[in-house]
């Protein structure tokens, strides 16, 4: 049991996201979470407002943990390989907590929400660092990462609805070739 005096906002957004995890983001309450602390759901409040609140600290807590991730896998690696190995780890990021994507991508209107747009950004700005030696311009760089985002978000997307299932070529043999297109794209 988590007493009052030990309670963190770590440990919330921590107990917020198993159960994410475990149930959806419809299922998150204070009253679950402090089930899962072992503390009154009112310990809570001095932590978030609301569960709007504590969502969107999930949200940034979950992208701030795929930039680091993707980043580790980035060390000492530039060029084609760099934007190979961005798409493959996210994608595999991405599918591998679905109901946290669903809820950082799907849950929330970044246009909104600002403080998760800036850590949103972090992300987009890595890829961006990666394109920036195969563009013209800054135009040309965010039109570049707006395609390679499409491709691996969308393809995240597809397999966690389930929409390829029940196709003749495997999700993953689907992705790795559009990844190479948008690569060759990206890098001409």
């Amino acid at each position: 049991m988590t007493q009052k005096r030990n309670l963190s906002t770590e440990k919330i957004i921590e107990a917020a996201k198993e159960i994410i995890n475990k149930e959806g983001a419809e299922k998150l309450s204070f009253s679950k979470v402090a089930d899962v602390l072992g503390v009154h759901s009112q310990a809570m409040y001095p932590y978030f407002a609301d569960k709007e609140e504590l969502k969107i600290a999930v949200i940034n807590d979950f992208l701030d943990s795929l930039t680091e991730q993707v980043k580790e896998e980035l060390q000492g690696i530039s060029g084609k390989e760099a934007l190979r190995i961005y798409g493959r780890k996210l994608h595999e990021l991405l599918l591998s907590q679905p109901r946290l994507s669903r809820l950082a991508f799907g849950g929330i209107d970044y246009s909104q929400k600002e403080e998760a747009r800036n850590h949103f950004k972090d992300l987009v700005e890595l890829l961006e660092s990666l394109i920036e030696p195969f563009a013209k311009n800054d135009v040309d760089i965010i039109n570049r990462a707006r395609l390679y985002r499409a491709v691996i978000f969308g393809y995240a997307q597809n397999e966690l609805w389930g929409l390829f299932k029940l196709a003749l070529v495997p999700a993953q043999t689907s992705f790795e070739f559009t990844l190479e297109e948008a690569i060759a794209t990206i890098t001409a």
